[in-house]
């Protein structure tokens, strides 16, 4: 099935923070410190957790992924390198590489309180584990 979204169906589902795919294009938000950290290439890897509003085990190697910075509305595409999926955020944290992940830096331990501290990560994590974004900033769109 193919969906056509117009601009201002964008606009809508953006307001109220929903997810929208349309040809393998994911729009996502982010806080402002892992966005920075994405568009300067230190974090290099986005970890998520199943929703029902974004299928992250459909996504697929090549899609693209607009992030937009929740302080300023500011838009970057990226394009996603892989995905993996992992069964705790510890095991992803050691494979993956803190210092890959985290753009707050720190230990094992500390990301994995930053995850479980995420609106439904701590009850979702165990049921559905949690899936390693590979992530390459493409440009930097203005609103």
């Amino acid at each position: 099935m193919f969906l056509a979204f117009t601009p201002n169906h964008i606009k809508n589902l953006d307001r109220y923070g929903l997810c929208y795919t349309n040809l393998m294009h994911y729009l996502l938000h982010l806080p402002k410190r892992p966005w920075r950290a994405i568009k300067k290439g230190t974090k290099k890897v986005e970890g998520r957790v199943f929703r029902h509003t974004t299928p992250y085990h459909e996504m697929k190697a090549g899609v693209t992924i607009t992030f937009i910075n929740e302080d300023n509305e500011e838009k970057m595409d990226i394009d996603v390198l892989y995905i993996r999926h992992y069964p705790d955020a510890r095991t992803m944290l050691v494979a993956e590489g803190v210092e890959n992940v985290s753009s707050y830096g720190g230990t094992i331990e500390e990301s994995i309180e930053r995850y479980n501290s995420f609106t439904h990560y701590k009850e979702n994590i165990p049921k559905y584990g949690i899936y390693a974004i590979g992530v390459k900033p493409v440009r930097t769109l203005f609103s």
